[in-house]
């Protein structure tokens, strides 16, 4: 089965391809530039980005939005964590770590259209930002943060462990593992594994 996932983010494109080839599930990238709001929630950027998506007129097509979220600034970066990254890079983040909570966590939201259904699917991973940054940190494209990121229960950071226990961590897979659920109640077919 064929599903399209509207991002131009490469990054997220490979390790959603990772999650869900094993059930069959061939993902295509459509390198679409999605308007995205700099207010609401990961939910409402979502579904805003899902109604873009589906006036496209392909289907199942999905969609996400996810951020960073630092317990030392409620809601910061959250929804503008690339915007925030862009401006002021590794240092301003080590910057305003200084002195504060390290404990961190990704939030993100799948949107997903199939059968003429939305759906949302959220997930999170706890974890904490290293200290000290790596002095050059060399981030995987799409991927800022996961040379500064440990998730609970580790003590290397996201882009230092296998490849086995980034997907054990990561929120995307939970939710997309949500979605593949959800998929099989609404086929009500297991062929889709």
């Amino acid at each position: 089965m064929k599903l399209y996932f509207a991002t131009q983010n490469k990054g997220k494109q490979q390790e959603v391809n990772k999650v869900l080839l094993p059930y069959g599930i061939e993902v295509v990238p459509l390198e679409i530039e999605l308007e995205e709001a700099i207010t609401g929630t990961i939910r409402t950027i979502a579904e805003q980005k899902l109604a873009q998506a589906v006036a496209i007129g392909v289907e199942p097509i999905m969609v996400e939005d996810s951020g960073l979220f630092l317990t030392a600034y409620p809601k910061f970066p959250g929804i503008l964590s690339k915007r925030i990254f862009e401006r002021i890079g590794y240092r301003g983040f080590e910057k305003l770590l200084v002195g504060e909570k390290r404990t961190a966590w990704f939030e993100g939201v799948i949107g997903l259209a199939f059968r003429g259904k939305m759906a949302f699917f959220h997930a999170k991973t706890e974890g904490s930002m290293v200290d000290p940054f790596p002095p050059q940190p060399q981030p995987e494209p799409g991927l800022p943060f996961d040379p500064i990121f440990i998730p609970d229960g580790e003590t290397k950071v996201t882009q230092q462990l296998s490849i086995e226990r980034q997907m054990y961590h990561s929120y995307r897979r939970k939710a997309l593992e949500q979605m593949i659920h959800w998929m099989k109640e609404v086929k009500d077919d297991e062929s889709l594994c």
